[in-house]
């Protein structure tokens, strides 16, 4: 046995934020803001730009600032939360939009505001957007702010492993992190007043997602280990249209496109088939039914994939309006002005997540999540399309006035201890952790991805379980690396999202079980929080 220690150095910050999304990014602007002279760390895994944010084509839902615009919003997203939106989480998020949009523009985004576009779910014009690449232009113009201001500290390459708490009054309390400084594999310890989740989403448990690598729900897991609650997450919600493609396999159609009037052919006869499944609203009926109608069509032909059609349209307006999907679909060979689009459902946004308040306040003292990350109340059981990146920013607005208070408290860190690691195996070999990957994702897309039943998520459980087992004596035993510290993340998150699973005994909005197909009358929220 080696003896290789991983101890770091210990740091102090006021805020302390993990994620570099919308919400991360705009919650740094914000604090920034109300406490000049706060010292804030932001940690980011890769670049400070890699976020699911960075991907999103679609762009931001914002009504005008009108109450009739407002409600109907509201009544959209609560349609398409299948019951479990929480109406007064609702109304505060979305009142924000059109505030959101100017501060954004502020910053220098350049929506298109004289071409607002429309979204499977939406009653309307609502979506603000660049082109097709409304997350990337965003994220950029957000990093270029927080980058200028001095008392924001960016550890780009950086994972978060733990979350260390301390008791105080009988109330626990979150008082920073462990990081791993993927340059030199210490592992430092930073203590902070505040500590902020902005971590997004968990894609990569699933063998489709638009989602980046970097997205394996970290702060869930870390938050679930130290007692924060968490909710739905059996609500995941799959994208109805990733490219099919073996090399470019990550990469999105926007919904724009059906928006403005793609068709879903099958491969066979080239007939549309969303007559078959939502006869009204056809190509733009919200996700879970189009992904689900995908799904059933792919089952039942000998197609991995089924087409999607924008040729109708005119050349000009299609290389107009999305530039980014033209440009790179015409680098494998597919002109969409002339070609169908083979797409197949995809992961792509998790509706469950940590329990907030309207404030992104936790169950723990100090403990903050935003953005994907986090359940407010917002997306219920189905998300509306475009809702996330407005509530990334609002939610990060209000979690920055509320974390202000917290900032005038001192901490106590005398009995925190810095990370220790001494007599540990080498690492892992990549090869072996990526066996694991290949093997969850399989198993996550057989038994919880789309269609789910009760035999299946009970040997989803038993497999997750048993790789659980093995990683935790990896991680006690090895040298700690950031692709250990993901697979063990994501082996906890996928075992909540089956073990949701399995106890919803109804098909409600992202969530449909074979075996019980129907919604029952009690919509109720499902909670897990782990006894520490």
């Amino acid at each position: 046995m080696t003896s290789q220690s991983q101890t770091g150095q210990r740091r102090y910050f006021d805020a302390l934020i993990i994620g570099s999304g919308i919400a991360g990014l705009s919650y740094a602007l914000e604090l920034a803001k109300l406490a000049p002279t706060a010292n804030i760390a932001l940690i980011s895994k890769k670049e400070l730009s890699e976020s699911n944010s960075f991907y999103a084509q679609g762009g931001v839902a914002a009504a005008q600032n009108d109450d009739k615009s407002i409600l109907a919003h509201v009544n959209d997203t609560l349609k398409a939360g299948a019951g479990l939106s929480s109406k007064q989480a609702t109304e505060k998020i979305l009142s924000h939009g059109s505030e959101i949009i100017h501060k954004l523009t502020a910053y220098g985004v350049p929506f298109d505001a004289n071409h607002l576009a429309q979204e499977g779910g939406h009653s309307e014009r609502r979506v603000y957007r660049i082109g097709d690449y409304s997350g990337k232009a965003i994220i950029e113009h957000l990093c270029r702010q927080v980058e200028q201001i001095n008392t924001v500290t960016i550890f780009s390459y950086h994972t978060a492993v733990n979350l260390m708490t301390r008791t105080n009054n009988n109330t626990t309390e979150v008082v920073g992190a462990y990081i791993l400084n993927q340059k030199n594999n210490r592992i430092d310890t930073f203590l902070a007043k505040v500590t902020v989740l902005a971590t997004g989403g968990a894609g990569k448990m699933y063998q489709y997602t638009s989602n980046p690598a970097t997205a394996t729900g970290d702060g869930i897991a870390m938050a679930h280990r130290v007692g924060a609650e968490i909710s739905n997450m059996e609500f995941y919600q799959f994208h109805p249209t990733l490219l099919y493609h073996e090399q470019l396999n990550h990469f999105l159609i926007s919904e724009v496109l059906r928006g403005e009037g793609a068709y879903l052919r099958r491969p066979t006869t080239l007939e549309r088939f969303m007559q078959d499944y939502a006869p009204s609203q056809m190509e733009m009926a919200t996700r879970d039914i189009v992904s689900r109608a995908i799904f059933n069509e792919i089952d039942n032909s000998e197609y991995d994939y089924v087409y999607l059609d924008i040729r109708h349209q005119p050349a000009s307006f299609i290389q107009r309006n999305f530039p980014n999907i033209y440009q790179t679909l015409s680098s494998i060979g597919i002109d969409i002005t002339k070609n169908l689009i083979p797409v197949v459902p995809a992961a792509h946004y998790l509706c469950g997540g940590i329990s907030t308040d309207i404030h992104g306040q936790t169950n723990l003292s100090r403990l903050y999540a935003i953005g994907e990350t986090a359940c407010t109340g917002l997306h219920g059981a189905n998300r509306l399309a475009s809702n996330s990146l407005l509530e990334g920013a609002v939610m990060a607005d209000y979690a920055a006035a509320s974390s202000v208070d917290d900032l005038q408290r001192a901490i106590d860190s005398e009995n925190i201890s810095d990370w220790d690691s001494n007599s540990i195996e080498p690492s892992l070999r990549t090869s072996e952790i990526n066996a694991h990957w290949r093997g969850l994702r399989s198993d996550m897309t057989s038994y919880a991805g789309i269609i789910r039943n009760a035999h299946g998520l009970r040997t989803l459980l038993k497999l997750i379980q048993q790789r659980r087992e093995i990683i935790e004596e990896h991680y006690w035993q090895h040298v700690i690396t950031s692709g250990l510290i993901e697979i063990r993340n994501m082996l906890l998150v996928a075992e909540l999202v089956a073990g949701s699973a399995l106890q919803r005994k109804e098909s409600r909005g992202g969530h449909y079980r074979s075996d019980f197909p129907e919604p029952l009358t009690q919509q109720k929220n499902s909670i897990a929080k782990e006894d520490v």
